[in-house]
């Protein structure tokens, strides 16, 4: 530093208080709020993750040490839900470090308790809805290709995105992607329509913040189309192991070996698979998440209902076994 201070002819007082500002930048604590990073390489690394969708306070979840946390956004108006201050809470670890945390999405199907809902709704459902979602009550399929729920969904910043964008989040958790197996029957498009969907979703959101994340849920066939697969940063994955016809009932070889396959694109590319698992046995939590391990998939394992984190919760009413082994209301099975 001596002969630095000689060859620019510094003074003495100059150099004082340089020294003083770079010990002030080097020691002064930032919060993980303000912290500035690539959202997309610390997803990359991200080691364990947490998910909860009823229930939700911050209080509880401060104290957890997930690399990631999936939460449920509340109502969208602020009605109920975590702040933007609870959210900027929730990105520092117990120990300080970064956290990111991500709002839960779901874009296949309406809910009624989100704030774009109408009560005419219940009587007369607009062009774009479709039935209620028989397991999952206040859930109501929709005609994903449907400019009008597209509208309710992203573009600007009162829509649904754009709140969630204000409010603070580090990205969105996709869920009912695979509301496309709904309509195929009658709809030939129905998967590029969800990829067309995701895309323009992902596109707005990063016009609006460049390190935006989207992380969509099941529905990994899509990731065959380099659209879908440019569009995201990574995905989820309920049931890989267990859960196709019970909790803690192992699923299908094929079906397991097919799902690998699906992944193999996502893998090539270098995104995380984050994995949660229904069961409650002991057992076959630890041998799911050994094969988890293998597949090089972040495991979680909760509750099917999602009211709690971790395993160890009360039982709740929703906790039951997955939704293609319950019978619908009038016969047939519950999808």
């Amino acid at each position: 530093m001596r002969c630095a201070l000689r060859a620019a002819g510094l003074s003495l007082a100059t150099l004082i208080v340089a020294t003083i500002v770079q010990l002030v930048l080097h020691s002064a604590p930032v919060s993980a709020g303000d912290q500035i990073g690539n959202a997309r390489d610390q997803l990359k690394e991200a080691r364990s993750w947490g998910y909860q969708l009823q229930n939700v306070t911050a209080s509880a979840l401060a104290g957890t040490d997930f690399d990631l946390l999936v939460v449920d956004a509340g109502s969208g108006d602020g009605a109920w839900g975590l702040s933007p201050a609870e959210i900027k809470r929730l990105k520092a670890k117990p120990d300080g470090a970064r956290r990111l945390v991500v709002a839960y999405m779901n874009i296949g199907e309406a809910e009624d308790y989100r704030y774009y809902w109408k009560k005419a709704w219940a009587k007369k459902p607009p062009q774009w809805m479709g039935s209620e979602n028989c397991r999952w009550k206040g859930d109501h399929r929709v005609r994903h290709w449907e400019r009008e729920w597209h509208d309710i969904l992203f573009g600007s910043p009162k829509s649904y995105l754009g709140r969630l964008i204000d409010a603070g989040y580090d990205g969105v958790y996709l869920d009912r992607v695979d509301i496309y197996y709904h309509w195929r029957a009658t709809r030939w498009r129905a998967a590029t329509d969800m990829v067309d969907l995701v895309a323009a979703l992902a596109g707005y959101a990063r016009q609006r913040r460049p390190d935006f994340l989207v992380i969509p849920q099941n529905g990994e066939e899509l990731v065959s189309d380099p659209r879908y697969l440019a569009a995201i940063d990574g995905i989820g994955k309920e049931d890989m192991l267990f859960g196709d016809r019970g909790n803690d009932t192992p699923n299908a070889t094929e079906r397991v070996a097919r799902a690998e396959r699906n992944f193999a694109p996502l893998r090539t590319a270098g995104l995380p698979v984050f994995a949660v698992e229904y069961m409650r046995r002991p057992e076959n939590v630890e041998a799911a998440r050994m094969r988890l391990d293998q597949l090089g998939f972040i495991s979680y394992f909760g509750p099917r209902s999602l009211a709690y984190i971790g395993r160890d919760g009360p039982l709740h009413p929703e906790d039951g076994d997955t939704e293609s082994v319950n019978p619908a209301p009038g016969g047939g099975v519950c999808e």
